[in-house]
Parts: structure tokens; sequence; C-alpha cells
């Protein structure tokens, strides 16, 4: 019996390499109950996908407004009974069931242990057909064909009761994905595009003589992603003070800070915390490591400072986070 199970759990981890493999980073897999080496490769194969996911968006050269611009809707109309009535074709072309898999079946069937437990808590909360709004946003995992699981928030809704359309439930989510044709496309652009965009960009700046912002060349900003790259591998260590950092990579303060702000969008400093932040929550969801032990691995100094910071870039805190995780 625990054979067949391991045969299975290695098969949805094929499955996950297969779809990471081809630029797909809307899935993760399912965390059991087991303590073997097949749940820690899981556990692994889950946060690759959400750093590499991170890093392929921070990378300078991709335009983060167009790089996962492809919505798709993932639209459930549900009865009274939570039994699934109709659905959009995002539904389909993201969890991968035929009509007929999708069609009468009870809507939990499709979530996550979790997620059923989160649905039922939201159901309790929820007041009588034809009183209030009763919308509420919740975060559901829902699992694919192949035990796949595609994580969303979704906007849960009445169904007023009509003609055509019986009372129940609405529920919406948005996963942003490309097609593999366009996956395909973005990375031979990227390929094409990469030095090209480091010309461009030194050109520009060059090309206003009255603006206060430094006068970036190929050469600078080769060394600001060297040292975005550097923070990016040591965001656990404490940041050295910019000008030394800077004088390490051969530029000055004023470059490293104007420079980085131009091309990332941000601060030095406000990157680094971010990017504490992001490692921070990939712990949290995807291990049992305590919360204090997560603060000081991300680089925070005291598990009171991080949770405060914590808080305030996601509104929520650790703890809250991994209760729902």
């Amino acid at each position: 019996m625990n054979e067949d199970i391991n045969k299975d759990r290695i098969k949805r981890l094929r499955t996950m390499l297969v779809e990471f493999g081809s630029g797909n980073f809307s899935y993760k897999l399912e965390r059991t109950d087991f303590k073997d080496e097949i749940e820690a490769l899981t556990a692994l194969v889950n946060m690759m996908v959400e750093e590499v996911k991170s890093s392929f968006l921070h990378e300078v050269y991709v335009n983060q407004n167009e790089t996962y611009k492809h919505l798709v809707l993932l639209f459930f109309v549900l009865d009274q009974k939570d039994t699934v009535l109709a659905f959009s074709p995002g539904v389909q072309q993201l969890l991968l069931f035929d009509t007929d898999e999708l069609q009468t079946k009870p809507f939990h069937s499709f979530l996550t242990e979790r997620s059923k437990r989160a649905w039922d808590r939201l159901k309790s909360r929820r007041r009588p057909y034809g009183t209030g709004t009763n919308e509420e946003f919740i975060e559901l995992s829902l699992k694919t064909k192949q035990d796949l699981i595609l994580t969303t928030n979704c906007l849960v809704s009445k169904a007023v009761g009509g003609t055509d359309l019986p009372e129940g439930t609405l529920v919406a989510c948005v996963e942003m994905v490309k097609s593999s044709e366009e996956r395909e496309l973005e990375l031979q652009r990227i390929i094409r595009s990469g030095k090209s965009r480091e010309k461009m960009a030194a050109n520009t700046h060059r090309a206003d003589p009255k603006s206060k912002k430094p006068q970036l060349s190929a050469t600078d900003i080769r060394k600001i992603r060297k040292i975005h790259d550097h923070i990016l591998d040591n965001s656990d260590s404490p940041l050295l003070p910019l000008r030394e950092l800077a004088h390490s990579f051969g530029t000055n303060e004023y470059k490293l800070k104007q420079g980085f702000k131009q091309l990332y969008n941000q601060t030095v400093f406000g990157f680094l915390i971010n990017e504490r932040l992001r490692k921070a929550s990939v712990l949290i969801q995807h291990t049992q490591i305590s919360i204090k032990e997560v603060a000081h691995i991300s680089g925070f100094k005291s598990a009171p400072h991080f949770s405060r910071v914590f808080k305030e870039k996601y509104g929520y805190t650790p703890r809250e986070l991994r209760n729902h995780s």
C-alpha cells in the first residue's frame, strides 16, 4: 500500500517538475504528514518554484508589467448545497478536468484538506440567503486533475436567484499565467534583448543632460546588477554601509543609490527587507521551523521586530500565516 502511495507522490513530483520546466510557476505540491525523503523533496520543490518565480521577476531585463499579463478567470457557480452547476473555461484550462468531471460535483472535492476547513469556516460565518451582500475574500488551494495545487485569492459572493440562475454561491478567482507559446516567445525576447536593454538604458540616461539622475553606462548597470545579486545571495547577512558596498564593486554610493532605484524601483535597503520577508514567507508556509528561527534565518535581529515588519508588509502576522498554511 505504501509503495502505491509513494509511486503516486513521485508521479506528482514528476508532473510538477515538467510544469516548472515549461515555465509554469502557478502550481505547487500539496504537503502530507509523511516524514520521509519524498516529503523533504516536495518541500524543496515548492520552495524552488517560489524562489525561481521571484528571481525571474526580479531580473532587470524583465518588464514586470508585461511578464505575466495573461489573466485566467476561474469562475464557479454553486447551488445552495455547494454543488458545481457551471464554470468558466479557465477552470478547465488550469485544473485540467473534463466537463463531466466538474459539473454536478461538490465544490469542496476540488479543494485541499486545509482549504476544505477554511471553506467550512467561511460557510459557518455566512448569513442566510436574502440578507446582506455576503461577499468575502478567501485564499483557496484548488487541486488539479494531476493533484498539483493552484493557490489563489477568490471572491466568494451570493448568487441572486432568477429564471436561469438559482440562488447559490459564486466563486471568482483570477490567476496570472502565460500560455506555452507566450512563455517561449518571452524567453526568446529576453535572450535577444538582454544586452541591448543595457545599452538602451545607458543611452536613455545620457540623453537628458538636465536630469539630476546619474548617467549610467552599461558598465554601471552591470555593477549595480552584481550588487543586486550579491544582496540576493546574502540577504540573511548584515548589509554593509552603502559607501563600502559600492566601493567593493567599483562604483560610488551616489550611483548605487540612484541607479538601484532606477533599475529596481526601490531602495537598496527596501529591497533587502522585502527579500528577507519573501524568504521568511516561504519558510513559514513550507516548513515547520519555529517563527523565532525563521526570523533568525531570514536575517532579522529579533522575532518581535520581524513580526512587526512582516505585518506592515502583508497585513497579517507570521503566526497567522502559519496557522492558515
